[in-house]
């Protein structure tokens, strides 16, 4: 008990930034953001293994994905799956998971950096930096895989100087590896310092583990390897860099990918530079023992998914905070915070995320009403028929109603080719839009009491709501087609 008291205070400070972030984050947990495109689309293949005990989606529009899913790594598809074995498929349930994951993750970093640092107040300014960030607590709350990702990154260096377990570090290092495409240059390093820097026993064992994810994988899509090869590496090249030209990629790479920031965090585009920059000098300054600086600490890991990220992938900034993640492990016992100049950009950096971040939770708060899904739910409830099978394309919300609807299917409208109008009794679209152009009737208009954001708070205002969501009953075929014709080339 006096253990506990003694570590209670030492990291008071620590604690009730937690509790603020955890209390905040449960508060605005469905609607912070409304149901949104990635959200629902990383849900669906579980979904659908959910109801049909078949691995498929139809919202993905790659070929052969509406027979077996293999569009994208399975990592949060299996955790979604498992996770439906227990809970109902609503938003909040959804969510939670992943706020805890992420929860997790900035303790293990604080304890990391205490490690590292040997100073509780750097470790603390250092994981401000972090969690308030706007591409990590944005994606902290996007149903995303991002949030998996920097969880096994954080517990991979948690164990590796805790316990060096070569099953658990090749078993953390397997999951990584379903994660997602850009998450294999991690994955590389951390097998080939694995291989150099321990036993033939110690190798063999962290490589049985890193291999069982993937086999796993493999089985749940009946080890149908071509479908991976044609679905993945269609989803793949929708992710690289579109610009001819060297000069145009490096451009969209190191400016258009940081255009969000301009807005709200201009700060942190210098820290993302930093850190490469960091990592190049600390690379020439070991020139003379490359070997040893590459095999020791993250570095070898932090240059090839720089390399990856700022050379290989589209300029979108949810590719960012694992690079800032394993940046701030490599570097915050490289900063000497001494320099007042210094330390004051710091504290400038972190409030600007801090009230970036609390202008977020501050403007969900005010529209609360608009952005709650319950009601939304059952509006569509009232008002589409409940024994007859549905199709609803549109707003993302529908995933959510028809996750507990046997007769409804739902659809993107801009992903519509493995969906067709005389498959379904009736096809429903919810839209912001009052469509004129189209010869639909009108079957209701969501509208929720709407409170004023104060002017102040405006500025930082993003995201939508449910708020004016239309239900379009679609009449005919060539309604149908006048909706997804325009994304019919996808």
């Amino acid at each position: 008990m006096n253990h506990w008291r003694f570590t209670y205070r030492n990291h008071l400070l620590f604690i009730l930034f937690i509790l603020f972030y955890a209390l905040l984050g449960l508060f605005n947990l469905t609607t912070l953001p409304v149901a949104w495109t990635d959200e629902v689309m990383n849900l669906d293949p579980a979904i659908q293994f959910h109801r049909f005990g078949h691995f498929f989606s139809k919202l993905w529009p790659n070929p052969g994905a509406e027979k077996v899913f293999a569009s994208y790594p399975p990592l949060i598809e299996i955790w979604h799956i498992i996770w439906l074995k227990l809970v109902n498929p609503t938003v909040f349930n959804i969510r939670l998971p992943f706020l805890i994951f992420h929860l997790i993750t900035l303790t293990v970093l604080y304890f990391i950096l205490i490690k590292s640092l040997k100073n509780k107040y750097i470790s603390l300014l250092f994981l401000l930096l972090f969690a308030f960030d706007k591409s990590v607590f944005e994606l902290s709350r996007s149903v995303r895989v991002e949030v998996l990702i920097l969880l096994l990154i954080s517990l991979y260096y948690l164990f590796q100087t805790k316990s060096n377990n070569p099953f658990l570090q090749g078993f953390l290092s397997g999951l990584l590896l379903i994660a997602h495409l850009y998450t294999l240059p991690i994955v590389l390093a951390w097998l080939i310092k694995t291989c150099f820097k321990n036993s033939y026993q110690y190798t063999i064992k962290y490589g049985i583990s890193l291999v069982l994810p993937t086999l796993f994988s493999l089985w749940l899509i009946n080890f149908n390897v071509a479908e991976i090869i044609s679905q993945l590496g269609l989803q793949a090249t929708k992710h690289t860099p579109q610009s001819n030209g060297f000069f145009y990629i490096l451009r969209d790479s190191f400016l258009g990918r940081f255009f969000p920031y301009y807005n709200e965090q201009p700060l942190m585009w210098f820290v993302y530079l930093g850190i490469l920059f960091l990592a190049i000098h600390l690379l020439i300054k070991q020139r003379t023992s490359i070997e040893s600086a590459l095999l020791n600490g993250s570095l070898l890991e932090l240059l090839l998914l720089g390399i990856t990220i700022f050379g290989a992938m589209s300029a979108q900034y949810r590719y960012l905070p694992a690079f800032l993640l394993i940046g701030i492990i490599t570097f915050a016992s490289e900063i000497k915070l001494n320099n007042k100049i210094f330390k004051a950009l710091i504290l400038i950096i972190v409030l600007n995320g801090f009230l970036s971040f609390t202008a977020r939770h501050i403007t969900a708060i005010y529209q609360r009403q608009e952005r709650t899904s319950e009601p939304i739910l059952a509006f569509l409830d009232k008002n589409i028929p409940q024994n007859k099978k549905i199709l609803i394309l549109g707003e993302s919300i529908g995933e959510y109603y028809s996750a507990t609807h046997k007769l409804c299917d739902y659809g993107l409208d801009f992903h519509p080719i493995h969906f067709k109008f005389t498959d379904y009794e009736n096809v429903y679209y919810l839209s912001k839009d009052s469509i004129p152009y189209l010869n639909c009737t009108k079957i209701g208009q969501y509208n929720p009491l709407q409170n004023q954001i104060p002017p102040i708070i405006s500025k930082f205002a993003k995201g939508g709501t449910y708020s004016n969501t239309f239900i379009w009953k679609v009449e005919s075929e060539s309604e149908f087609k006048k909706i997804t014709q325009p994304f019919l080339t996808y």
